[in-house]
Formats: C-alpha cells, structure tokens, sequence
C-alpha cells in the first residue's frame, strides 16, 4: 500500500497558526467541500463572535449578547434564481430536513441588520456524491404534531407505564431507586449552610481556586440531594406509591431556595436545579398541587432561560463548552420538552435544543473518539444516551443511524480495552485504570441501540468476570444509564464475536489519536501502544502531548504520561502535568508546546495491518509561546506566568515528525523522529513512569532505559540518536502535586522523569525500538550496527548520522512484510507491503 498521490507532494507542510478554533471563524460545508452526510448541516461564524466565561465561576466578558437573525440560500443554480431552499434563524445554523440530489450546489448566509439590510457573505459551492451518506431525521414541526400533550413526557413514556413497572418488579436494578428512596424518609433536608465544608475556602489566597473549592463543596451537598429526588422520583415512577413524592416535592422546594445562599455556586449547581425541577415536574405531575406545579414552572422557566441565553449564537460555534456538552445542554433539552405548550419560552428552548443535536452532536468529528480523552469522554455518556434515545422515541426516527455511534464503539474498545487502564491523554487519564460502570452500561446501551457486536463483545467478556459492573455506576452523575435500562424494550444482543477478532491497531485521525496492540482481546497478554497528535491542540481538558506514546503491558502503564491532574489552571497542572515536560515527547531547548488550539499536531498518514501497522504525527506547528488570549486570560486569573524559566519560548523549532510502527505482535514497537531547528538546539527526549524508576544504561552507541510496573510489566527503550546524548532522571516535578482540593496542603507522590539531551544541532534523528512485555519470555536482544538495528528477525535501517536526508526502512523476510520511508522514493510516500497467505495488500 503507497501512502501518497500524484497531485500533492507526499509531504505536507501546513503552515495554519491553528487547525481548529476556539470560535468557528469558517463555514461549513468548506467552499469545495464533498459532503460527508447528506443533507449537510449549514454553519457559519457567528456575526457577534462570544467566546463565554473563560473558568467556571468567572464571568465571560459579554453578559448579553445582541439578538441576531440570520438568512440562508441553498441552490444548485448559483446564480440563486430557481430551486432555491431558504431559511431564517435567530442562530448561526441551519438544518434543511430534506436529502438533496447528486451534484454540485451553492450556498449563501446573510447577517440581517435591525434595520432589516442583508448583509450576505460570499457565495459557496459543495458536492453531494451519490453515495454520500443519507442522514435526515423529521424537522421539529413534525415531530411536535405527533408529540403527547400528556405527561409523563420525558422521562417514560405514559403509554407504557404499567408496562414499565411490571419489567422491573424483580429488576436488582430497579429496587435501587427504593433502597435509597426509602433512606431519604428517614433522613431529613438540613440547610447547605449547615452542611458546605469552607475550611478550604477561607485559607486559600487565588480568587480561582476559592471559587473552585467553593463550587466543589457546595456540589458535593447539591449533587447528594439530586440523586435523593430522583431516586423519589424514580421509586413513585416503580410503585405509583405516593409516599416518594410528597418527601420529594418537600426535599426539592428547600433545596430550590437554596439559590439564594452565597454557599451556592457554578453552572453545574444550578442545572442540577433545573433537572431536578424537570424529573418532578414530569414524574409527578398528576399528583402535584397547582402552587407546586407553579413552583416548578417558575424555576424551570428562570433556569432555563439563563442557560438558552447562555448557549444561542455561542455554543453551535464554540468549538467544546465542556460543561454544557457533558450535562446542561441535555437537562435544557429534557426541561424544554417536557414543558412545551405550558411556558411560552420552551418551544424556542426546543427548537434551538433539536436542532442544534441534529448540526453539531453528538462528535465533533465522524471518526468516534473523543479529543478531551476518556475521563472527560465519560462524563459526557447520559447525554450521549438519553438524547438521542428521547428524539428517537418521539420522533420514530432512529437517531443512532448516525455513523458516529458505531465508530465510537470501537473508540470505547481501543482507547481502554477490558481490564485495562486507559490509553490516557487528557486531564485525569491517570484515574482510567479499568473500564467503569458507566464506561461498560455506555457499551451496553451502543450494543442494543446499534445492533453493534463489538460494543456485545465488549461488555460480555468484562461481565463474564465482573457480573455486577453495571451497578458499580449508580447514581454517578455523569454516567449511569440505570434508567435507560430500567425503561428501554431493547435487549443486548447475542454474543457473537470475540474482541481477539478486532485488528490490532486502531487510528482515529480526526481526533489525533492511535492505539496498536498485540492481543485486545486478552488484557493479561496484551502489550499496547497509544498514540496521540491531534488537531484539537491542547485547549480545554486535553494536553500539551502532541507526538507522545504511551505503553502498556496485562492493561497497566509503564511509560506514561506523569503528574496528577490538581485543578484545571493551578500551578502542577500548568507547569507539570498538563506541559509538554510531563509526557513522552520531546522538548526543544527544555521548551514545550503551546497551550491552546494553536498547540497543535496532526496525522497526516497511517495504515492498519496484520503484520505491520504504521502511524506518523506532525507537530511542527505545537511549539512556541502562549498566544491563545483564552488562555492567557486564564493565567492571568490562576496566576500562571508562560515565561521561558516556566517552560515556553519563542519557536526554535521547524520541522518535527514522528513515525509510529508496530512489528508484528511481538511487542516490539519502533519509534522515528525526524527532528529540524531553525537554529542548533539541544534536543530534549522524554520518557516517563509513575510506579518504579527507571534503570539506564549506556549500549551501542545508544542509551538502554528499562521502565517496570508494579504487576511486572517491562518496556525496553532502545534509545539511538544522531547527536551525542547526556541523561538524567529525577524523581521530583517541576512543581510539586499539592491536593488543594480536598485535603489541603497533602503533597502527592512523585514519579520518574528521564531525559536524553543531544549536544546542539539543526537536525536530530532518534530511533527508540520498544520492547514491551511481562514476565511471559525474556527482553529481545537489540544490535546496531550503523545505521542498521535488528530484532527478533526485523532489520531496521535509518538515518542516525545527522546528514542527508531522514528515512526507515523495516522489513521482515520470514513474515514477508516491509515498510519504506524514504524521501528519495515516491517524493516522501511510505509504501507498506504486507503480505497475507502470499496475497500482496
């Protein structure tokens, strides 16, 4: 297989200060674009452009933004004179709810002024192929023609009430809810200011993280009497026993009033509110009074419409509001729906929640993974769920049909695979070391909504050793789907495939990440490989990681990302856990990459393969100074200083690309830079462990470093380069890990840090082969000779002098594979030949 094409040089330099922005500053469909889904979904930068609060408890700069109204022409004459599809929005999209035929068409946005002036952009052109994907669910006014005046609305259907209880009289699951209902009978309500711990708050001195801890301790009490009511909802919803709702209409109109305290704060606090006035206002609603239902109405009305003024013309092109993907946009969905046609407000709240699902959700991509990494990506999983299945039952159309869905199924496999720690690479990756309950009942829910036998697989074989997993998640917030279980007629289906019948490697290049291993299906055995470089940089809860590895052996780390994840903007995370320094990449004169989507890396080739698999990631455009004013204004709160002394300069580097290959299933990974400087620089080579330290010794021209893991696990790094190296390795952080949060003042542990430094130069190459392992044979042996590696019947050649041009060439004659990189041949293409039962692939 040759990576490369006659029309565009093999290697492509991209030049952009970002890929993606924090704001969309682009259309979409792109002028010239194929579209990947027929009909596309109209967007455009917005002609107010609102970046919000910069951190949770701070006020954005605009408190209000001016009410706008858009306009937008679709047609295939470009001239716009016949055929021509419009619409009008108070927001910056537009969904046509209509497939549109084969061909090329033309498309124009217009600002409409006050004064009623159209203000037209330039006119757009997009393909729709003839086998472009067809996804088109009904426009809201045909599904509100046939929605239920009736409640309950939202969170069953009434139609099936009786029905639902008589599925779950003998549901373990289901006596939860009563479990801990009928705890809440004989526990009264105390007041939040009886109850919220400030001990933290008043010793500490940064206005950020007192309103961290502020918002901390008051969530801890809010988000304790959450689940009460809604497990007294849930229980009335099981039983029709009218106990439940009259301790939790009682509960809910204290903890209401609680808005009013100065021990309430965050978004997150007051959705919570809104959820829990919606779940009553829906599950109770035959049984409340007419000044509870008011009560409810008035908070759902207030609430509710704090948050859609928050989110219209702001989040459609923001380009991830954490907080509102993970919970508030799905609870405004559920509290618009559930009181359309009885508070004027909801039916705009509906529309913009509908259609916005339909332009932006439910990825910010079609590959499946997720760019925040795997802690952030679970708690985003009821919304994930609970959407698309309360559009799809009110609607009949199947929202999963997404192609979406059934990629990050294999997300869900690849990125932590049964008992597995996770491939890491985002903030607090270091907590993912197995699969959760919310992570598996996510799996369950694709398995049944799906029809997905990867996602059946997945949850079988973990279930098959941990059989009560699913309860494990209940009352998480952010990811037990304990209800959708409770409610859904969809069962899991059968078991039919094994995960040992997956490929070993998995790229996601959208998102930036990879993921190769030796044996996914049985974690004890399986040595793993994660990758990431990724066009999302490092804004929000991702990291400053581009062009770093982990590896993994029997599902732990071994060298791996260090650090602990202390806050989002303090001190550790700022400068040690979050900076590049804490990852296995590479500095460039002791400097790391930019904090911020201009930080960014990218995978420009790849290929997954039986015997060989490859991956290269580009970072040349991650490093240099802060200049991202979202995160300059965040430092500038939290008292984060992006100076050299702390880590980032002035861009000295030019050109840095990393190849990525795995041989065979051996647990022999290959590793290549190709490193250029706009100047001579020391070139700095980071490897990391969290449990053990590393051995090290010099060897052929090269450094031999040892990683270990607690369980046995070993990763051999072979380390050569084309520049002399010196080395240390320390066991102490940049900056120490302080647990501010939670016991104030604690320091965290340690972990092990060792660093290849070259002598300085324009140009650097670095070969590490990585041998990784258990205890099940002994490490490979590793000879050099030149420019010439070999391994367990691999020969690896490569530039390692510093002169001519970077290549690698890998081959196995017995296995009758090989790969080639070369800039001599095909301008730069990597060919692969993978030969399979003597079939050339």
């Amino acid at each position: 297989m040759a990576c490369g094409s006659a029309e565009q040089p093999a290697v492509i330099k991209v030049a952009g200060e970002t890929l993606m922005h924090e704001v969309r500053a682009t259309p979409s469909p792109l002028d010239g674009e194929h579209a990947v889904v027929n009909p596309p979904r109209f967007m455009w930068p917005d002609k107010f452009p609102h970046l919000g609060a910069v951190l949770d408890g701070v006020p954005g700069h605009v408190d209000r933004k001016p009410e706008v109204l858009y306009r937008i022409r679709i047609s295939q004459d470009k001239n716009f004179k016949r055929d021509v599809l419009t619409g009008e929005r108070a927001w910056a999209f537009f969904n046509p709810f209509q497939s549109l035929a084969a061909g090329k068409w033309y498309w124009q946005h217009a600002y409409v002024t006050p004064e009623g002036a159209e203000e037209w952009s330039s006119v757009y052109h997009f393909y729709i192929d003839k086998d472009t994907p067809v996804f088109n669910p009904p426009a809201l006014a045909e599904v509100l023609a046939g929605y239920s005046i009736r409640h309950l609305r939202v969170l069953l259907d009434a139609d099936d009430w009786d029905n639902i209880i008589k599925r779950n009289r003998n549901n373990p699951e289901a006596q939860g809810y009563m479990i801990k209902a009928d705890r809440c009978l004989s526990h009264p309500l105390k007041h939040l200011r009886e109850e919220i711990d400030t001990t933290n708050v008043v010793a500490l001195t940064n206005v950020v993280q007192r309103e961290s801890v502020l918002i901390r301790e008051s969530r801890k009490v809010v988000d304790r009497e959450e689940v009460n009511v809604e497990a007294l909802v849930r229980a009335y919803l099981l039983t029709k026993d009218t106990k439940y709702y009259k301790e939790g209409i009682k509960r809910l109109s204290e903890i209401l009033s609680w808005q009013n305290s100065k021990y309430f704060a965050g978004d997150f606090n007051l959705s919570t509110l809104l959820s829990m006035s919606t779940s009553a206002y829906d599950g109770f609603y035959n049984l409340l009074t007419s000044g509870e239902k008011q009560l409810l109405l008035d908070n759902i009305r207030a609430i509710g419409g704090k948050f859609y003024h928050e989110y219209v013309n702001h989040l459609e092109n923001r380009i991830a509001d954490n907080h509102v993907w993970q919970m508030t946009f799905r609870i405004l969905t559920m509290a618009a729906f559930a009181t359309v046609g009885e508070i004027p407000e909801a039916s705009v709240w509906a529309d913009y929640c509908y259609n916005e699902w339909i332009s932006r959700f439910p990825g910010l991509n079609k590959d499946g993974a997720w760019h925040n990494g795997d802690a952030y990506f679970h708690v985003n999983i009821r919304t994930l769920i609970e959407v698309p299945v309360f559009f799809s039952r009110i609607s009949g159309f199947d929202f999963f049909a997404d192609p979406w869905y059934n990629n990050n199924a294999l997300y869900v496999i690849y990125q932590q695979p049964p008992f597995s720690k996770s491939g890491g690479h985002g903030n607090s990756h270091e907590n993912q070391r197995t699969p959760n309950g919310g992570r598996v009942g996510y799996a369950d829910a694709l398995s049944r909504e799906c029809d997905n036998p990867w996602a059946t697989a997945y949850v079988h074989e973990i279930m098959q050793k941990d059989p009560d997993i699913f309860l494990k998640a209940f009352e998480t917030k952010p990811s037990d789907l304990t209800w959708y279980r409770c409610t859904t007629k969809k069962e899991r289906p059968v078991y039919i495939v094994h995960l040992s019948d997956l490929p070993e490697c998995k790229v996601f290049h959208e998102t930036g990440t990879a993921l190769m291993n030796t044996d996914i299906g049985h974690y004890d055995k399986n040595a793993m490989l994660s990758f990431r470089s990724s066009p999302y940089g490092s804004t929000s809860h991702a990291l400053a990681n581009q062009n770093a590895f982990n590896t993994f052996y029997g599902g732990k780390a071994i060298f791996y990302s260090s650090g602990h994840r202390t806050g989002f903007t303090d001190d550790h995370c700022m400068y040690a856990y979050r900076n590049t320094r804490a990852h296995n990449s590479i500095l460039v004169n002791g400097m790391g990459q930019k904090i911020g989507t201009e930080g960014y890396g990218w995978i420009p080739r790849y290929y997954e393969g039986e015997e060989i698999s490859y991956v290269v990631g580009d970072a040349s455009n991650a490093y240099g100074e802060v200049v991202s004013s979202l995160w300059l204004e965040r430092g500038r709160l939290s008292g984060i200083r992006f100076t050299p002394e702390n880590g980032w300069d002035k861009n000295r580097l030019d050109f840095f690309r990393r190849h990525i290959v795995q041989l065979g299933r051996s647990g022999l990974f290959v590793v290549y830079d190709e490193l250029q400087g706009k100047e001579p620089v020391e070139w700095n080579y980071l490897l990391h462990t969290v449990e053990l330290p590393m051995e090290v010794s010099e060897e052929a021209d090269g450094l031999r470093v040892l990683g270990r893991n607690n369980a046995g696990g070993v990763s051999v790094a072979h380390l050569f380069s084309s520049q002399k190296m010196t080395y240390t390795q320390t066991d102490t952080f940049f900056v120490a890990a302080i647990d501010w949060k939670n016991r104030l003042g604690k320091q965290l542990g340690n972990h092990y840090h060792f660093t290849a430094t070259t002598t300085p130069a324009n140009t650097a190459c670095f070969l590490n082969v990585i041998d990784v392992h258990g205890d099940n044979r002994p490490d490979f042996t590793v000879e050099r000779d030149g420019n010439r590696v070999t391994v367990d019947g691999w020969i690896i050649e490569c530039n390692l002098t510093g002169e001519d041009k970077a290549f690698l060439r890998i081959k196995n004659e017995g296995q009758h594979v090989s790969l080639d990189f070369n800039y001599d041949s095909n301008r730069g293409a990597t060919t692969v030949v993978n030969n399979v039962d003597g079939k050339k692939k």
